[in-house]
């Protein structure tokens, strides 16, 4: 009979002061699934093992852990695939990422739950119920745009390897913006200005940095990191101005008025009184490193040949309106369903 080592992240805040790892030797089964795995060794070797389970179909999002390295449901995954993808026989099985650890592989759900109670991930209608007592009515395109998204089952596998999340914890997560985009791309819902007050709050669209990582582990094919674009184009065309968009004015108007940026002012530009207060500290530091002057305070002074600099920005301004760089094509593009198993797609 063939075997396979199971080496398990344990850890007891009662008892233990530092995580370690158990293995176990079970024998290889024909369609045993990884959560499966966890019940054997549990059930004959080790009783003390604790995990998350409940539909056990890939379904209710509560077995997710990280598969050597990388976050996927417990029960969607098997044993043979594992081995064969991996080329080993040994599985290592942790808690998913970026989120506090309870015991063993599960983990502090509350602390995403405070995150999503600040989107309000539920259905606010913007209108009354119809009068016929039927349910609230959309256009196959306008539902098209939130079809996938709808396919979310708050597994946490996107947040778990999301490195914008690992380096600031304060950033929502893919998982919780793509649960407000959700909402906010809703032609039913009402509280599309409200949600996106709180997603442009604190550089959160700005702080995804691209990896892709949560659309490739997402197992129910949501698309998170494509819902966060799509989350900053809905906010342009409804007239939002992120901090980013924000900085990168001031940026342009300093490049154009003194030839570089004024970083003494750019905080109180950027984020009013309070903010330049709040960052005061990091400024006093790159003061006294050298890093800014203080004649900036009072405007500063201008490069060298800053004629040029203008004439080169006055003319790209023109062309601006000449020189159209579509990005995208078109709304169909935007909402785009990249699932494998895509769904057959409606025109509008």
């Amino acid at each position: 009979m063939e075997f396979f080592y199971l080496k398990v992240f344990r850890y007891d805040p009662t008892k233990d002061t530092e995580p370690y790892y158990k293995t176990y030797k079970l024998p290889v089964e024909k369609g045993m699934t990884l959560l499966a795995a966890l019940f054997k060794a549990k059930e004959e070797q080790d009783p003390s093992i604790s995990f998350r389970y409940n539909c056990r179909a890939a379904i209710c999002g509560s077995c997710a852990v990280k598969i050597n390295g990388h976050a996927n449901l417990a029960c969607k995954v098997q044993i043979t695939h594992l081995l064969e993808k991996y080329n080993t026989d040994t599985i290592v099985v942790e808690p998913v990422g970026n989120i506090r650890v309870l015991k063993d592989l599960v983990y502090d759900m509350d602390w995403v739950v405070d995150k999503l109670k600040r989107i309000k991930p539920w259905f606010i209608p913007k209108e009354p119920p119809p009068a016929d007592g039927k349910e609230y009515r959309q256009d196959p395109f306008d539902h098209q745009k939130i079809d996938y998204a709808s396919d979310c089952i708050l597994c946490n596998s996107c947040m778990s390897d999301c490195n914008a999340l690992k380096a600031n914890k304060d950033f929502l997560g893919p998982m919780v913006i793509s649960k407000a985009y959700r909402f906010i791309a809703d032609s039913r819902d009402g509280a599309k200005k409200e949600r996106l007050e709180e997603v442009l709050k604190d550089f959160n669209l700005e702080w995804c940095v691209r990896c892709m990582e949560c659309t490739t582990r997402c197992p129910k094919e949501v698309q998170p990191y494509e819902n966060i674009i799509r989350t900053r184009i809905i906010a342009a065309e409804e007239g939002f101005k992120s901090p980013g968009e924000i900085h990168a004015e001031i940026f342009e108007n300093d490049i154009y008025n003194r030839g570089l940026l004024n970083e003494m002012l750019l905080p109180m530009r950027q984020e009013g009184l309070l903010g330049a207060i709040k960052r005061a500290p990091f400024g006093l530091r790159m003061f006294f490193k050298g890093k800014v002057n203080i004649a900036d305070f009072f405007g500063g002074h201008k490069v060298k040949r800053h004629e040029e600099v203008q004439k080169i920005m006055d003319k790209a301004r023109e062309m601006k309106d000449k020189v159209k760089i579509k990005i995208i094509p078109d709304v169909h593009t935007v909402y785009e369903d990249k699932r494998k198993s895509k769904k057959k797609e409606v025109q509008s």
